[in-house]
């Protein structure tokens, strides 16, 4: 079964460990945040709302960060936040490209809402921590 939603707005993103479903309805102005539960591996989803609580603290906690305009040495990349993970002591965010189909990944420590960029010494090993932690996203 393929199911499809009124809006070209979806974003899957795992943040806390937990897959999650953002769905941003234009017309009405009005995000929707559903946990992603895979039932198995033929590609089945279940989608759980997990109520207006928890909603609203993730939507606080990432609005802000989840679409960004990334600056390179040659071109701005509009990217979306695809997952958070802690890597000593840091938050991290894995951004990639939006609306291409071999998106660009970039990583970023997050501090106070804000994207820092992580010390070329120090962004292999996130890189590697991000692989072993999400290996299905190799």
């Amino acid at each position: 079964m393929n199911i499809r939603f009124g809006t070209s707005h979806q974003y899957v993103f795992i943040h806390e460990n937990v897959k999650h479903l953002l769905l941003i309805w234009e017309k009405e102005t009005k995000k929707q945040l559903f946990i992603v539960i895979e039932e198995d591996h033929d590609g089945d989803l279940t989608l759980t709302h997990p109520g207006q609580l928890y909603e609203e603290m993730v939507l606080d906690d990432l609005d802000s960060l989840f679409f960004q305009t990334l600056i390179t040495t040659d071109k701005a990349i509009q990217a979306v936040l695809g997952a958070t993970f802690h890597f000593e002591g840091h938050l991290v965010g894995m951004y990639y490209e939006r609306n291409v189909d071999h998106p660009t990944i970039s990583f970023f420590y997050i501090e106070d809402g804000v994207l820092i960029d992580i010390p070329e010494h120090e962004y292999e090993p996130v890189a590697q921590a991000f692989l072993n932690k999400f290996p299905e996203y190799a």
